[in-house]
């Protein structure tokens, strides 16, 4: 009789965890019951007298990415002496999570802002040498941020292949990652040419191969081609983006 028992409560550890499974899958994305879809845009925060509108970029569980849909203001990413700087000893992620955070969002609103860090997708990384996986030519954020920017990879994950485009073309201009800066951006803004659209920041250099083209950040163009710039640079805007948990009042608006 004991053995059965025993038997028996093997039987349903095994049951609940095939089921467990099935539902959450092995270190897999829980699914998310967050009535909002990818591409969706809803209005959060405000920022120099102008309501903030975001794009959805992806959910799990009950929280949702979002990226701003207009480059919000104008700033180099690093304004040290340093000629390399990487995300996590930046200027602008110092000024995102703090200037940025305590300007653009209620106290309440806040408190649905989750830290997070990316691990990236490496599906869309490519080997820094021939014939090997790491190191990689495009890093991640090795850090938790409430506020922070995309990481090349994620551009492509969330952005680009959501069109169905599998292999991101360096060379290519997308229209999907042209951006249009706020009036209040527009002004700080120093384009060369007077185009609507700007280019904007992502989240480092390159992976340093001691050739000096690293010591520029990566970033997409007012064109939506991938390049790099200066980081001292303040042609180029700023998209911040954000995980917060979903709330009722989070409603779809028309573009």
């Amino acid at each position: 009789m004991c053995m059965k028992g025993k038997l028996y409560r093997g039987i349903v550890v095994a049951l609940f965890i095939g089921l467990s499974t099935g539902l959450f899958g092995c270190g897999k994305k829980v699914a998310s019951t967050v009535p909002l879809d990818q591409g969706d845009h809803i209005m959060y925060g405000h920022y120099q007298g102008e309501d903030i509108e975001w794009r959805v970029l992806d959910k799990k569980g009950d929280e949702v990415l979002l990226l701003s849909e207009y480059g919000l203001d104008a700033q180099p990413f690093d304004t040290s002496d340093e000629s390399r700087v990487l995300w996590k000893d930046s200027t602008i992620r110092k000024w995102l999570n703090d200037d940025f955070y305590n300007s653009a969002f209620s106290e309440d609103e806040k408190k649905n802002i989750v830290l997070s860090s990316s691990e990236g997708f490496e599906k869309n990384n490519a080997s820094v040498y021939v014939d090997f996986k790491k190191p990689y030519w495009h890093l991640e954020r090795e850090t938790e941020d409430k506020i922070f920017l995309l990481s090349y990879t994620e551009m492509c994950e969330y952005i680009v292949n959501a069109l169905g485009v599998e292999n991101y073309d360096l060379e290519r201009a997308y229209d999907e990652l042209l951006c249009y800066s706020t009036e209040y951006a527009k002004q700080n803004l120093n384009q060369v040419f007077k185009i609507d659209t700007c280019g904007w920041w992502l989240c480092n250099p390159q992976y340093d191969t001691g050739d000096g083209y690293s010591t520029k950040v990566e970033m997409i163009t007012a064109y939506g081609q991938y390049d790099v710039e200066p980081k001292d640079s303040k042609s180029y805007a700023v998209r911040p983006a954000m995980w917060v948990t979903w709330q009722s009042d989070m409603q779809p608006v028309e573009e």
